[in-house]
């Protein structure tokens, strides 16, 4: 059975822990309470590298083949069968692009800490389609 499994995408977290740096620039120059804006921004921190360190461990993870698509979320592997799928597309979002999989109920779900590229895509709707 082929199965496309997606790669990491850098770009988002890279965006993501800039994000974090720089909500934590503003916030201290806006007079935040610092014991608050430690507290918020090592979450962030913890819960983005913790995103980071599952997916390259291999503990996350998104597969697509012809069954549908898996993937794990915090902790628990979730499928979509194939006959749920409506549609696998991409998304751009400026210079980030995700997939995401629409469902025959109308729900959208979107991967960002995954990278699809053009071929990818042709490739999983061959497999779902």
């Amino acid at each position: 059975m082929r199965t496309l499994e997606l790669e990491i995408n850098w770009l988002f977290y890279v965006l993501a822990l800039s994000l974090i740096w720089l909500g934590n620039a503003l916030f201290s120059i806006l007079d935040i309470p610092s014991s608050l804006l430690q507290i918020v921004t090592l979450t962030l921190l913890f819960f983005t590298l913790s995103l980071l360190v599952l997916s390259l461990t291999g503990k996350r993870f998104l597969h697509i083949d012809k069954a549908g698509v898996s993937y794990n979320f915090f902790g628990k592997t979730h499928y979509i069968h194939t006959e749920h799928i409506q549609a696998i597309r991409l998304r751009s979002l400026g210079i980030v692009s995700l997939p995401e999989v629409y469902l025959d109920d109308g729900r959208i779900i979107r991967f960002f800490s995954w990278k699809m590229n053009r071929d990818e895509l042709l490739k999983a709707e061959s497999l779902v389609g």
